[in-house]
């Protein structure tokens, strides 16, 4: 630029200085201010893999940082490592314990082998399964596999028993027949007798676990991939049942008893082995984990080889009857069983008294008790007056409705909130106390505190906005007695500082997820639509103070948004004055603008590096808010005038942020509820409380007064369990009759298909029970347990029934004796591999149960409906006999025909005299 020739430089008219960039975050680290970052990962990405190849860049930079270190605080790999490290030890614990059983029922090492085989095998086809589709290892994943594995050698346990039982028979029997059958021929008509009911076992259990795939949202991402896995590895263990047991039994199964010298040569050879493996590999970790010696569990491994080296080369095939683990089951089954066919009514009325039960623990036994009580006071009766009942019915009371379990992060996520007023510099004085506050409680490890946003549009928050990080120690190193929560409490109670709003309690992971879900830093709020922002913030000081008359609430965690908190210099055009200066009004604005706010012109290139050029008048222009109003501004004519001749200036409230939702103005009042009621049983009785208020007369102190047109909603996480709740409402009935039409093609009979069926409400009047003994709220993730107890629920019933079916097709029948007999040989003949299948499944889950690493909290809220529901399961190995059985004697007994009883073999002598 130049004048007459002479040139204008910018350093002729302003002063050019290098300045700060404008401020919006920083970083406090266990109290002192830090420089930090961020890593974002892309959508998909497996955090655990990004983790490793951030940490391997840093390692890679840091030698040319010239003493300047990276230190990771908030590392999420931990948290990964240690769940699936929960997971994993929990998959080897039930893998082993499943073995044992297998062992000690069946007392035969090449049978056990053939069954426990089938796990591992079954396992790895679900990973390779896994990695076809995509779904990842997690905790999520690994829990779908660890409450199917009891399942998962069901199929491989009913078709080795079965093949055990035809071989038995076929070596006991005569030279005539084993020339007449082959060995290889015994097997397959072993397999082929079972394989129908292996087959609708496992199709009830996949079709089960349809309503997962149909929800929505967070619940679908949490549960779809224990879905896919538990789906694969039960699809995987029926094709290992029936293709590598079958085969393997070929091989393995035979009674060839080698000489005791031979015999003994290999229980030396393999105690040996293992004893020398156990001394120089793994024994030193195993006598860690049992605080055991050395010597000893090298002891233990050597027995344990000498044992199964001399009972390989000399066990047979028994039959099942000199099996001291079938004789035992036997003799408790048999008498019970007769005892069941004889008094069907008196039998029936146990699983009927554990229905109700169980009926009461989901609804609540007064409820359940209610008609009872009415009926009684017909006659002049009031059972509350008897001794022991009340008590009695308040033993279960309803289970209540969570929003989800949270996953133990072993951190704690501080996020409260500033009053808008509040500069920078305060804020940072107010986290920089908080961290030091935060830092001093003895279970804290590290505090990692932040204002502001980083430089990235995905984290657009204000300067009063504290996102603060809390690191807690391991558990064995805090104070005796408290706990997470106590942890919590204390965070809140040291940091809340005078002007600092409190938080709700939650962790990283966890406070993401709601905020993305409903966009507020608590787990639920009511949500106030509005048209105008002071009336807006008269109504949610309103909704707050109403809140906190509510017994439902902590009253301490209501927090209200600030809606008019922040201080405005506003500035107003005089249009009449600017237009005699030929100034229009967005002119003035740019003015004001440039001046005060300051302007990005253009950017230097230096290098590699880009800065941008601001214009702004001097500090000493700009700086006291009473000379804002003599601020000069040349107008198009050339003349300077004061800024208070074409605007007025004045200071008001304005808002911090505006939140609108909807297309309408929103505020949020937060809460957190004291725990007295489940989440949803207390958002219910809080909206209707709101709704009672706000009906109340206009003269009422107590009513909640709200402009016209302005409306709440509750909003927060528990949404997705609400709408979990609706879909799984229509699915899940689906999905049963789903089972139930299965079951019917199986056996072509509605009513024998109905009593089959009759196991899934018993399970699930036992997983009840355990849910409410436990004292477990009901979620997603219980009900996706007894997703998962469904399609066990039948599998016994169906094995039962498709035998009972089998013989009654054999047998002559001609007296409702006859059909008891033969009902009754069926469940003789089937109850131990159902029995197996019962304490398989129900030892499988106990490591799950029992472990206290983290996610076991999460992976337990699933098996607990299972374990209850197995529980109750061997009720079915009597009411699948009863009913069959009172079925078929009401047609005999009616004169009415059927195709069972077109048999022609008698009974066997043998059976014959044990059914007497």
């Amino acid at each position: 630029m130049q004048r007459d020739g002479v040139p204008v430089r910018v350093r002729d008219i302003a002063n050019v200085q290098i300045g700060p960039d404008f401020r919006r975050g920083a970083l406090d680290y266990n109290g002192a201010e830090a420089v930090g970052g961020v890593v974002v990962m892309r959508y998909g990405e497996n955090p655990r893999v990004v983790i490793d190849r951030v940490k391997a860049k840093i390692a890679a930079i840091t030698p040319s940082l010239q003493g300047v270190t990276i230190h990771g605080v908030y590392d999420r790999s931990g948290l990964i490592d240690e769940t699936m490290a929960t997971l994993t030890h929990a998959l080897r614990d039930e893998i082993i314990i499943t073995a044992i059983i297998i062992l000690l029922f069946l007392l035969h090492i090449r049978s056990s082998f053939v069954v426990a085989i089938c796990l591992p095998a079954a396992v790895l086809m679900s990973f390779i399964a896994m990695r076809v589709v995509g779904v990842g290892a997690n905790i999520m994943s690994l829990a779908g596999i660890a409450i199917a594995i009891g399942t998962m050698v069901d199929m491989a346990i009913i078709v080795s028993e079965n093949i055990y039982q035809h071989l038995s028979d076929w070596e006991s029997g005569s030279d005539e027949a084993r020339i007449k059958q082959s060995r290889s021929e015994v097997v397959y008509e072993a397999t082929v007798e079972v394989a129908p009911a292996v087959v609708t076992a496992v199709a009830t259990t996949i079709v089960s676990f349809l309503p997962v795939f149909f929800l929505t949202g967070r619940d679908y991402k949490l549960f779809s991939p224990l879905a896919y896995t538990k789906t694969f590895a039960i699809a995987a263990a029926m094709i290992a049942a029936v293709t590598i047991v079958p085969a393997l039994c070929r091989l393995m199964l035979r009674s060839s008893v080698r000489r005791k010298s031979t015999a003994l040569v290999a229980a030396l050879s393999l105690s040996g082995l293992l004893g020398a493996a156990s001394h120089f590999l793994w024994g030193a970790r195993l006598a860690e984990r049992f605080g055991l010696d050395t010597w000893i569990v090298t002891v233990i491994a050597a027995t344990i080889g000498f044992i199964a080296g001399w009972q390989l080369l000399r066990e047979r095939i028994r039959p099942i009857e000199e099996i001291p683990s079938s004789r035992f089951v036997r003799w408790i089954y048999a008498a019970r069983l007769r005892h069941a066919l004889n008094h069907k009514a008196f039998a029936l009325s146990f699983p009927l008294m554990l229905l109700i039960i169980g009926v009461g623990a989901y609804v609540g036994m007064p409820t359940v008790l209610r008609p009872v009580e009415k009926f009684a006071n017909l006659f002049g009766a009031d059972l509350n007056d008897f001794p022991g009942y009340v008590d009695a019915k308040h033993v279960f009371t309803g289970l209540q409705s969570d929003d989800w379990i949270a996953l133990d992060e072993g951190s704690w996520f501080y996020m409260p909130t500033l009053y808008p007023a509040a500069s920078f510099s305060q804020a940072m004085q107010v986290l920089q106390t908080q961290d030091v506050l935060i830092g001093q409680i003895p279970e804290v490890k590290d505090v990692l505190g932040k204002i502001g946003r980083v430089e990235s549009a995905l984290d657009p928050a204000p300067a009063a906005m504290v996102e603060t990080y809390v690191m807690l120690k391991p558990e064995s190193e805090w104070r005796e007695g408290v706990t997470a929560r106590d942890v919590w409490d204390e965070i809140n109670r040291v940091a809340t500082l005078p002007g600092v709003t409190p938080a709700s309690a939650l962790q990283p992971i966890e406070g993401r997820v709601v905020m993305l879900q409903s966009g507020i830093k608590a787990p639920m709020a009511i949500r106030v639509y509005g048209n105008e922002l002071d009336e807006l913030a008269d109504a949610a000081m309103n909704v707050s103070a109403e809140l906190k008359k509510s017994p439902l609430i902590n009253a301490g965690t209501v927090n209200p948004d600030i809606v008019l908190g922040k201080p405005y210099v506003e500035f107003t055009v005089d249009r009449e004055a600017a237009s005699r200066y030929g100034m229009s009004s967005s002119m003035v604005n740019q003015v004001i603008e440039t001046a005060l706010g300051g302007m990005n012109l253009i950017k230097t290139v230096e290098g590699r590096e880009r800065y941008p050029v601001r214009l702004r008048y001097n500090r000493d222009l700009r700086e006291q808010i009473d000379g804002l109003k003599r601020l000069p501004v040349v107008t198009h004519s050339g003349a300077v005038v004061p800024l208070e001749e074409v605007a007025t200036l004045e200071t008001t409230w304005g808002p911090g942020a505006i939140n609108s939702e909807n297309g309408r103005l929103v505020a949020h009042v937060s809460f957190m509820t004291n725990g007295s009621k489940g989440d949803l049983e207390s958002v219910s009785a809080i909206e209707e409380q709101l709704r009672e208020a706000q009906s109340l007369p206009p003269s009422d102190l107590n009513r909640l007064s709200l402009p016209a047109g302005y409306s709440l909603e509750a909003v927060g996480s528990f949404r997705n369990q609400i709408e979990a709740n609706r879909r799984l409402m229509w699915i899940i009935p689906l999905v049963l009759v789903i089972n139930l039409l299965l079951i019917y093609m199986e056996f072509r009979n509605f009513s024998i298909s109905l009593a089959v069926f009759s196991g899934i409400p018993v399970a699930f009047a036992g997983g009840m029970i355990a849910v409410a003994t436990m004292g477990v709220e009901l979620n997603t993730a219980v009900w996706v347990g007894f997703i998962a107890l469904f399609g066990l629920a039948v599998d016994d019933g169906v094995v039962m029934a498709t035998y009972i079916h089998q013989l009654l097709k054999k047998r002559k029948i001609e007296s409702v004796e006859d059909i008891r007999n033969v009902v009754y040989e069926a469940g003789l003949k089937r109850i131990r591999p159902c029995m197996m299948t019962t304490v398989t499944t129900l030892a499988a889950l106990i490591p799950v149960l029992i472990a206290t690493g983290r996610g076991a909290d999460v992976a337990r809220a699933m098996a607990i409906p299972v374990f209850g529901g197995m529980l109750a399961e061997p009720f079915t190995s009597f009411i699948v006999p009863t009913l069959y059985c009172g079925y078929l004697e009401l047609k005999m007994r009616f004169g009415f025909q059927d195709e069972l009883w077109e048999g022609t073999e008698a009974m066997p002598e043998e059976e014959l005299m044990k059914a007497v």
